[in-house]
């Protein structure tokens, strides 16, 4: 589960549960959340996201899903 094709789902999965716990807090307490972080780094994660996605992209262009590959299909195997 934890291999390296799983690393940007993972990261995404830890910043959406970051937001998520954010908001519900906010939610919660009834206040209004105002980053006062330094105000590069919300670019310097899109630019991380980004870059990461046209590493993927390019570093493996012929990939395919499992169940895309040409091989002949074996008529006793049902759901193949």
């Amino acid at each position: 589960m934890l291999n390296r094709e799983n690393a940007i789902g993972l990261i995404l999965l830890v910043m959406c549960a970051a937001v998520a716990l954010v908001l519900l807090y906010s939610i919660a307490t009834g206040t209004r959340f105002q980053y006062t972080g330094p105000s590069w780094l919300a670019t310097a994660l899109v630019i991380l996201f980004i870059g990461a996605s046209i590493y993927g992209f390019v570093s493996r262009p012929g990939r395919r899903w499992p169940w895309q590959r040409n091989e002949p299909r074996d008529p006793g195997q049902p759901g193949r």
